[in-house]
């Protein structure tokens, strides 16, 4: 891992994958309450593996709780982190 450690005011600006998320709304209800390791990301997918098997979660359609590795839980609508992963990571973020 980098020198810089996410935090829940950086969190959009890393990488998701290999950190804990939950659904926690979603336009479909049957996605809400899928949890599991993000283990992989596109421009409009989170990848999720659960207990069940891997989920494919519509980033514009649902609102995720992230797990940071302190154990902080952090609230982001998908719509924040519609873009691909590594275009994300270059983003100026304002006060979110």
């Amino acid at each position: 891992m980098s020198n810089l450690s996410i935090t829940a005011k950086n969190l959009i600006q890393h990488e998701l994958i290999g950190l804990e998320a939950e659904v926690l709304e979603s336009s479909n209800k049957q996605q809400v309450g899928i949890n599991g390791l993000v283990v992989d990301e596109t421009k409009n997918l989170i990848v999720i593996e659960t207990s069940y098997g891997i989920k494919r979660i519509q980033k514009k359609a649902a609102i995720f709780i992230f797990i940071l590795l302190n154990g902080e839980r952090v609230k982001v609508t998908g719509e924040r982190i519609l873009v691909r992963p590594e275009e994300r990571i270059k983003l100026k973020v304002r006060k979110w």
